[in-house]
């Protein structure tokens, strides 16, 4: 697998209207899930700041976008952009209230020097629906993908992967909250229907090999332990409150990583995991 190293991170900080307006209180209505927890946004905030020196500490040059009131859901940075190597696709997210999120971000991978494209203003994609191995592109075929045209922007701007469409059901739009990459060759795999589904559609179309390390599924607290960030050697995964089985998992499969327990905290009230607070390239 790729042995490509990363050096820096966009994250961005939390907007107060994050607690009011954040695009969960509608998806959790729309599923019939509970309502929204309130956010404590000193918590909250508190949290995204450890979390944003983990990642310093782990030796990545951080950018710290400002907030944007306008925008609640914008610390969620990993749906802005597909990152590989030098170059940058921009997406266009599936609620028009999270569109004027791209901007800001766009102007920092600009002065960062890469290599910028964007699909059209018709197509649907988000970064989440993405998984990129280091050696090929999964994305999911699910309300926040317009999968063909979305696919096709991504083997335009980035023609030496191949990129497989994956299928995703409701209630589940992101491929990344059911599969990451946890270790070159590796990935965490929530041991739900969904991630199932994933796992065998991954291996079904693949051009390469993969081992799988299940999560816990929605059944225990562990749910979601599977979004997990891996570059240069480090494994950044669920804290022992959050996830106690996982933890253990990780440790007992990847004893030669550097596991790294982390947190977003507050966030996860307003369905955030850990990959959807950065972006690393």
């Amino acid at each position: 697998m790729s042995t490509a190293r990363f050096t820096r991170a966009i994250v961005r900080q939390i907007p107060d209207s994050i607690r009011d307006h954040s695009e969960a209180h509608k998806y959790n209505a729309k599923h019939g899930l509970p309502p929204v927890e309130p956010i404590d946004l000193e918590q909250a905030r508190e949290d995204h700041a450890i979390y944003t020196q983990t990642l310093r500490d782990l030796g990545l040059d951080v950018t710290v976008l400002p907030a944007d009131e306008s925008l609640p859901d914008c610390p969620f940075v990993e749906d802005t952009c597909v990152i590989a190597g030098n170059r940058a696709l921009l997406t266009r997210p599936f609620s028009e209230t999270r569109r004027g999120e791209v901007a800001a971000v766009k102007e920092a991978l600009i002065n960062l020097g890469l290599e910028v494209h964007q699909v059209d203003d018709d197509v649907i994609l988000e970064g989440g629906a993405v998984l990129f191995t280091g050696h090929e592109f999964f994305v999911s075929d699910s309300p926040v993908c317009d999968v063909k045209p979305g696919a096709e922007f991504m083997r335009k701007t980035f023609p030496e992967y191949p990129v497989h469409v994956i299928p995703l059901a409701e209630p589940e739009y992101h491929l990344k909250a059911v599969v990451c990459m946890a270790a070159p060759g590796v990935m965490a795999v929530c041991k739900n229907r969904w991630g199932k589904i994933a796992w065998q559609a991954i291996q079904e179309k693949s051009e390469f090999t993969y081992e799988a390390i299940w999560t816990p599924n929605r059944r225990f607290i562990d749910d979601h332990t599977c979004n997990v960030i891996y570059f240069n050697g480090n494994l950044i995964h669920c804290t022992r409150e959050d996830g106690p089985r996982s933890v253990k998992i990780f440790a007992s499969k990847l004893p030669q990583l550097n596991r790294v327990q982390a947190t977003v905290g507050e966030l996860m009230n307003v369905d955030s995991g850990l990959s959807c607070c950065s972006l690393i390239f």
